[in-house]
């Protein structure tokens, strides 16, 4: 028969294991979700993709995450080698996706959304898409100035990149992904500089979007990063 010693001691002893597999579980609970690119990455779904280069690191500071641009995929594929996206870069195009992982900065990885209202599958959804974009998106020009509800001297809107995933994806959203107004108080000399060149004053509260408005709007679910 044990002693009433040696059960409290066993009694101490179990709960220090309860606790430590409770700590053991939050600790890999929070650590980020990492799939690879033939993971259920669906047509509709944002790919959040962090950039290396000076604009991109003064963005991804200005706005508190480490991502400067974004991607909506295009298709609905198992084989990764096949799934394209829809971008704004250079122009409004379709891109491979393996491309955007040879584009992103070495050692992070793109993170994954998907809008709360594409949750339901749609076989048709692919198709919408790539209409919606083919009849009134490829090949608009790209906004250098980053301004919102921009045009080029013809008249037609010149997108950056996460201006573009926001007004692309809104065409079939019932509750819109809003604009907000920007700041650049983060590298405020760089963005002088940058928009001098353009002959304008930083837009400086201004309405934009960037990665960040994508990734904290509650409009979508957040299905972690893909390497």
């Amino acid at each position: 028969m044990s002693s009433p010693q040696s059960v409290k001691c066993s009694g101490v002893v179990l709960k220090q294991a309860v606790l430590c597999l409770c700590l053991l579980w939050a600790f890999v609970s929070l650590r980020p979700v990492v799939a690879d690119a033939n993971t259920d990455i669906r047509a509709g779904d944002v790919l959040l993709v962090p950039l290396n280069c000076y604009v991109c690191n003064a963005i991804e500071q200005e706005t508190g995450t480490p991502y400067s641009h974004s991607v909506v995929v295009a298709n609905n594929t198992s084989n990764p080698t096949e799934r394209y996206v829809y971008e704004a870069w250079g122009e409004v195009k379709k891109t491979p996706l393996t491309e955007i992982l040879k584009r992103k900065q070495k050692n992070q990885n793109l993170y994954q959304l998907r809008a709360k209202e594409f949750l339901a599958l749609s076989a048709t959804r692919e198709n919408e898409l790539r209409q919606r974009f083919d009849e009134s998106f490829l090949g608009l020009p790209f906004d250098d100035e980053y301004l919102w509800n921009n045009l080029d001297a013809t008249g037609h809107d010149k997108l950056y990149c996460s201006e573009f995933v926001i007004k692309f994806l809104n065409s079939f959203l019932r509750t819109p992904v809003r604009p907000q107004p920007m700041s650049f108080d983060q590298n405020r000399e760089f963005w002088v500089t940058y928009y001098q060149q353009f002959g304008l004053q930083v837009p400086e509260g201004e309405m934009g979007g960037s990665p960040s408005t994508l990734f904290f709007s509650p409009l979508f679910i957040h299905l972690g990063e893909i390497n």
